[in-house]
C-alpha cells in the first residue's frame, strides 16, 4: 500500500547510506519505527522522546555504546518486514555486526494469525538474512508483552480473575500465545550459530502475588507499544546483551 512504499523507500536510502560502521540495525514495526520519532514516517510528536533516548543510546558521538539505526515500519507483519528485507531493507553495503529483530505483535493483533504461522513467519525472517548476510549475527528478540486490561495484567491469580468483563478482557488471549512463540523461539536460537535470544520480559513484566503484569510506566496506554521510560530500559538492556556478544564477553 502506499504507507507500506513511502516509508519503504524512505528506509532504503538511509540504510544505504550508512557504512559498514554501523554495528546493529534494528528491524521491526511501529516499535521499533518509534525510535525514528515516526509512525508511517511521519513525525508523531509522544515518539520524539523516544527518538531521542534511542540517538542518546546507540550513536557513539552522543555517548552511545554502539552505532545503530532503526529500520521500521507501522502496522507490518512478519510477511511485511520479510518484503522489505527482499527489496532493498537491506542494501549490500549495510553489513552491521548484529541485526535485531522485533516483530510479531501485529501477526496476533492485525493478521490474527495462529501461534505456529507467527513462529514461522519469524523464523522465514531470520533465514532471510542468514542468507543475505552470512556473517552477521541475528537477535530475536521476544514479542513483547500486549494486555487487554487498563491495569496492565498478563495474567491474574487473584479473587479478581473470575471477575466477568468482556471476553476478551476477561481471557487476555494474547499472553499465553506470546509466551509459546517466545519458547519456541528461545529455543530455535539456542540450536543455531550466529543467531541469539533476547528476552525483553525482564524489562517488561514482572510477578506480583496476585499474577503477572506489565512494569508500571513502561508501556504506553495501549499496552502494546513501550513509553519513553520503556525504550530507556529495553535500551540499556540491549546494549548490555551486545556488550557480551559483540566484545565477546561470558554470557551469564
Amino acid at each position: 500500500d502506499d504507507a507500506t512504499t513511502t516509508t519503504t523507500t524512505t528506509n532504503v536510502p538511509s540504510s544505504s547510506s550508512s557504512s559498514n560502521t554501523i554495528d546493529v540495525v534494528f528491524l521491526g514495526d511501529s516499535i521499533t519505527e518509534q525510535r525514528q520519532g515516526t509512525q508511517f514516517g511521519e513525525i508523531v510528536d509522544d515518539y520524539i522522546g523516544i527518538k531521542k533516548v534511542f540517538e542518546k543510546q546507540f550513536t557513539k558521538e552522543k555517548g552511545g555504546m554502539f552505532d545503530g539505526i532503526a529500520l521500521g515500519l507501522a502496522g507490518d507483519t512478519s510477511p511485511n518486514l520479510l518484503w522489505r528485507i527482499m527489496n532493498g531493507e537491506i542494501p549490500p553495503n549495510l553489513n552491521p555486526a548484529v541485526f535485531w529483530i522485533t516483530i510479531g505483535t501485529n501477526d496476533f493483533l492485525k493478521t490474527q494469525c495462529s501461534e505456529e504461522v507467527v513462529l514461522l513467519g519469524i523464523l522465514r525472517i531470520v533465514e532471510e538474512i542468514q542468507y543475505q548476510k552470512p556473517s552477521s549475527i541475528i537477535v530475536i528478540n521476544s514479542i513483547l508483552p500486549i494486555s487487554t486490561r487498563s491495569n496492565g495484567v498478563l495474567d491474574d491469580r487473584g479473587p479478581f480473575r473470575k471477575v466477568k468483563t468482556t471476553v476478551v478482557h476477561d481471557s487476555n488471549i494474547w499472553w499465553p500465545a506470546i509466551v509459546s512463540v517466545n519458547n519456541e523461539l528461545e529455543k530455535f536460537a539456542s540450536e543455531q550459530h550466529n543467531v541469539k535470544y533476547f528476552d525483553a520480559n525482564k524489562v517488561f513484566v514482572e510477578e506480583r502475588s496476585d499474577g503477572t503484569y506489565i512494569v508500571e510506566g513502561t508501556m504506553m496506554r495501549d499496552h502494546v507499544h513501550p513509553s519513553k521510560e520503556g525504550h530507556k530500559a529495553w535500551g540499556k538492556a540491549i546494549t548490555e546483551r551486545l556488550d557480551i556478544i559483540l566484545n565477546k564477553k561470558h554470557e551469564i
